[in-house]
């Protein structure tokens, strides 16, 4: 009998940043926060160069078209005060500075398909793959700030949950039109002698008339090393879930409890599967803050040093703008287990429990603690055998590794302490991956969509 060694598997890691002084909590605030210069591109080049060179897979730039609002259009005073979500930059903007800064690392940026048109949106994430020769993926998300695209973008209106999701599969779909069946590979002749640049007959005019979007005429931008960005998705509801198994590549997930991460792996997986794709063609992150000590109680007063550093206030402000939800509008011993919202429904979700559910006051003094992913403190050893073990029990495929204190060298500790050990065990490539981002993402030899991938069925040739 041959008995099979068990073999560990490798991860992938992204640092998890905004285009702000203060992605999380009061991390700006903290004594090792130096997020001052956060709007200048020195910043951003200097945290590049770091991850860059410590061997991350991939810069994850999350968006925030708005701020937290109540549906009046008040905004809480801890808003402003403590920085919550504003100021607020635009991430896109950053990506080619920063792909021109370093040869190697991945850019993930997040747009909207609530706010943006599918075309513009198209051409722009065409444009940043060329510039970053193929290393740029889409976060696709529906914004869950409704109130900000009401109040700052003129929309009528809170959109229903489900009905983003509606729009979103439209968008999704008119996008890999124009990428994936709009120019030829070889379209593109560029014979001087002939005045030929194109071949007519390998562009392909786009029609689409659908019910939230129309286009009729060509795309503008040729075709990029991808052609499509590799595409992510963050929404874990029922309708967000379906929508990542027709189109994402890979998904982020927020459950906090290692049982119900395995069980989301699983259900997304078989997802996709249920869509005709192969089920390790989507892959699975979760958010993780890691505080790393020379000792365990270093660790754990760092720890409690930046937990510290967050208010109740703006606490409640950030999940109003992740939930619609105003916390500080409720009693504090009454629980979530019958509110509902049109807007943040995966982060309410994790909430909600049955007889089980906390109480508000739980919520604010875990938000204030735990905001959002999960907690790993303790020693560099600690902390790698805690991510070995999360990886074990759920079959997660990495992390997104949140800063714990902001500033462009806040990931150094996790780079120069934690990711060796990592190397060691075996869950990281002992030379950091290069390509594309589908090849280091799914580990093929393509840069172009799988096999199995609805984007293929849109090419008419």
């Amino acid at each position: 009998m041959v008995i099979l060694a068990d073999v560990t598997k490798q991860i992938v890691l992204g640092a998890f940043e905004e285009f702000t002084p203060n992605f999380i909590s009061n991390a700006w605030a903290h004594e090792l926060s130096d997020t001052r210069g956060f709007a200048t591109l020195e910043h951003w080049q200097q945290m590049a160069r770091e991850l860059d060179a410590g061997g991350f897979d991939f810069l994850f730039l999350a968006e925030a078209i708005g701020y937290p609002m109540r549906e009046d259009g008040g905004v809480p005073e801890a808003v402003v005060r403590e920085a919550v979500q504003i100021p607020v930059h635009d991430p896109m903007l950053l990506i080619s500075g920063l792909a021109a800064t370093v040869d190697r690392l991945g850019f993930i940026v997040t747009t909207s398909t609530t706010a943006h048109h599918p075309n513009l949106n198209a051409r722009a994430f065409t444009t940043l793959d060329h510039l970053t020769n193929g290393r740029i993926a889409w976060n696709i998300v529906t914004s869950d700030n409704q109130m900000a695209l009401t109040r700052l973008l003129g929309h009528e209106g809170v959109t229903p949950h489900d009905e983003r999701y509606r729009k979103a599969t439209e968008f999704v779909e008119l996008s890999l039109k124009l990428w994936e069946g709009s120019w030829e590979d070889d379209a593109v002749v560029y014979d001087k002698a002939t005045h030929t640049y194109a071949d007519p007959d390998k562009v392909h005019r786009v029609t689409h008339r659908g019910e939230y979007f129309s286009l009729d005429g060509y795309f503008t931008a040729i075709p990029s090393p991808q052609r499509t960005p590799f595409l992510l998705q963050a929404g874990t509801s029922p309708a967000g879930r379906a929508f990542a198994g027709k189109f994402a590549e890979c998904v982020f997930i927020q459950d906090r409890e290692m049982p119900r991460a395995a069980q989301s792996v699983a259900q997304l997986r078989e997802q996709a599967r249920a869509n005709g794709r192969d089920g390790n063609d989507l892959k699975v992150l979760i958010s993780a803050s890691v505080v790393v000590g020379s000792t365990e109680e270093e660790a754990a007063s760092l720890r409690a040093s930046i937990d510290a550093s967050v208010s109740r206030e703006s606490a409640a402000a950030l999940f109003l703008g992740w939930s619609g939800v105003d916390l500080m509008a409720y009693p504090m011993d009454a629980t979530l287990q019958d509110v509902r919202t049109e807007v943040g429904q995966s982060m309410l979700a994790v909430f909600q429990k049955g007889e089980e559910s906390p109480t508000i006051g739980q919520i604010l003094d875990e938000l204030t603690t735990t905001m959002p992913g999960l907690r790993i403190t303790g020693t560099p050893e600690s902390c790698a055998d805690q991510l070995q073990a999360i990886v074990d029990e759920t079959d997660l495929d990495g992390f997104l590794v949140e800063y714990t204190y902001g500033g462009p060298t806040a990931h150094r500790p996790f780079i120069e302490h934690v990711m060796p050990l990592l190397r060691d065990k075996g869950m990281l490539p002992e030379e950091p991956r290069t390509g594309s981002m589908r090849r280091r993402m799914l580990g093929h030899d393509s840069d172009r969509l799988p096999e199995g991938h609805p984007g293929n069925a849109f090419r008419p040739w």
